[in-house]
């Protein structure tokens, strides 16, 4: 066994002591660093939480990840934020500022070279009063549910199938 402190192999018989909150198995040496002793046998029972019956279970918000994957881009953005930003009578500086990003960003974005962040659309939408995103259309083919937990980089992969084997599956 080693201390969990030094890292020394502890000879004889090992300490267990609170050092800084967290309890620790260590070495005589280190043993005196130590607040209060603690018992590796003893249990420290946390009760679940429960909340109250006849009260629903609180829905989980949905980010603005999954508020996007659900959405689009609408076609010729970039278009569409030079214009309403030049109606404006907004220099490409003075919307930079506005939106707190760089230049370089806000000319990109225009001319559609880069692919803005949910953050980034909803700021542009927010200042110039425009809508982004439009609805996606819904992929054809079977709707497949998963569980709810964590995201996975499986969940994230969509497979396309060639036409060629669409044809040779159904019989």
């Amino acid at each position: 066994m080693r201390c969990e402190v030094c890292g020394r192999e502890i000879l004889g018989q090992p300490y267990y002591k609170v050092i800084e909150g967290g309890k620790m198995t260590v070495c005589s040496r280190c043993a005196q660093f130590g607040t209060r002793d603690w018992d590796p046998r003893e249990k420290t029972a946390q009760q679940p939480r429960r909340r109250p019956s006849g009260s629903a279970a609180p829905q989980r918000p949905r980010s603005d990840i999954e508020a996007a994957e659900a959405m689009d881009l609408v076609d010729d953005y970039g278009e569409l934020i030079r214009r309403t930003r030049q109606r404006n009578g907004m220099t490409v500086e003075d919307f930079a500022k506005k939106l707190n990003e760089k230049e370089s960003v806000v000319k990109k974005l225009e001319k559609e070279e880069i692919n803005p962040s949910v953050t980034l659309i909803r700021k542009v939408e927010r200042e110039l009063g425009i809508k982004l995103l439009e609805l996606a259309p819904s992929a054809s083919g079977p709707v497949i549910t998963k569980p709810i937990g964590p995201r996975t980089l499986g969940d994230m992969i969509k497979i396309k199938v060639p036409k060629d084997e669409e044809e040779e599956e159904k019989p």
